[in-house]
């Protein structure tokens, strides 16, 4: 039998234009900053990974992500391909960046699938062929988020996440207006970024019962789960945590608090393929729904995303749609139908070497077998 195993690692950077400032509760972003991760093996397959730092949620920055990489690197050249559980197994050994863990882990998956001959979503259950996602509008005034939402409509997005948190008045304002403006037309969810109390959440609640809110995500801080308990029992409108929820004991906990009624999970947060299918293997088992959401992604982080969301029954929801505020696409590749996402139906993360534009990537590092 053929062995395959890792020859080269490849580790390049990229820094790309948002089309317009993207501001939530925790700050406000410019551009998508991170790092693409290339593997190749003895046979000439590529698998691909993307690592999207972000200091305020995930702790990680550019710096501390390109030293996991490099040490994550070292380790698994001239491994094997063939068991995912080993593999995985080392990346979650190290300590270090989780979106660099992630970036990892992604194109370990990418060519196992490859390897396979198989779309990475079939491998992960094969569950449906597409998922509806939303589109995050940012904190901004009450006549722009009104004219982006009348914009994102005509599109054809079916639901809008309204990102608040910073004043509540405002927040319920903005909410108010974007649900006058296009009536039943689209679902809305609002999520705070951990950017309200408990006291200003209560209230925000009680102003837009009536304003037919599909979730509330993270309204409170990540570490007060007794309070979201308190405010989940309170209210009318599903409560979904993101920022309280990294890890499969983070999940365990929320869950025995009675904490949430739908839980993020970001592939970023989760730091492994692996411990984002725990995560919603353990929602699944508590009857509770799953959202796909995302970071700062382009291309090969969102369509790891996609497919992730599409290969498991747990996940009912996704927010994939980072890449597209983007100003250039780091991969050429066709994914999405407003307003479905869907993977490619080719072997992994369905693209190849090809379709990467590598004028927008700076080759930062390399470690290969000797």
């Amino acid at each position: 039998m053929f062995i395959m195993r890792i020859d080269r690692v490849t580790i390049y950077s990229f820094s790309v234009k948002l089309k317009s400032p993207f501001k939530i509760a925790l700050g406000v972003s410019t551009t998508s900053s991170g790092y693409i991760v290339r593997i190749e093996t003895n046979n000439g397959l590529i698998g691909y990974g993307e690592a999207s730092p972000a200091k305020n949620i995930l702790g990680d920055d550019m710096e501390s992500c390109l030293t996991t990489l490099k040490l994550l690197s070292k380790k698994i050249v001239g491994m094997e391909i063939k068991s995912m559980e080993k593999l995985e197994g080392i990346i979650s050994g190290i300590k270090g960046s989780a979106s660099a863990k992630c970036a990892i882990s992604m194109a370990l998956w990418d060519l196992w699938a490859r390897a396979h001959e198989e779309p990475l979503y079939i491998l992960l259950g094969g569950d449906k062929p597409r998922i509806e996602t939303d589109y995050t509008i940012g904190i901004k005034g009450v006549k722009e988020t009104v004219d982006e939402a009348v914009m994102l409509a005509k599109m054809g997005f079916k639901t809008l996440k309204i990102k608040v948190g910073e004043d509540p008045k405002e927040d319920v304002e903005r909410i108010r207006a974007v649900r006058e403006a296009l009536g039943d037309k689209v679902n809305i969810r609002i999520d705070a970024n951990q950017g309200w109390n408990y006291e200003e959440a209560l209230w925000v609640i009680k102003e837009i019962k009536d304003l037919d809110i599909q979730l509330i995500e993270q309204p409170l801080p990540a570490n007060d789960l007794k309070g979201l308990a308190k405010l989940k029992a309170k209210s009318d409108i599903p409560i979904m945590l993101d920022e309280s929820i990294h890890n499969s004991y983070d999940a365990i906990t929320a869950i025995k608090l009675n904490a949430c009624d739908v839980i993020n999970i970001k592939l970023m947060k989760a730091a492994s393929i692996k411990e984002a299918i725990k995560i919603a293997h353990i929602a699944e088992a508590a009857e509770i729904p799953v959202m796909v959401g995302c970071m700062a992604e382009l291309q090969v982080g969102i369509l790891a995303g996609v497919n992730f969301a599409c290969g498991l029954n747990a996940i009912k929801y996704a927010d994939l749609d980072a890449d597209l505020m983007a100003e250039k696409s780091i991969v050429n590749v066709r994914s999405m139908e407003v307003p479905f996402r869907f993977p490619i139906e080719r072997p992994g993360l369905g693209f190849e070497d090809k379709d990467i534009n590598y004028d927008l990537l700076t080759k930062e590092a390399e470690v290969h077998r000797d």
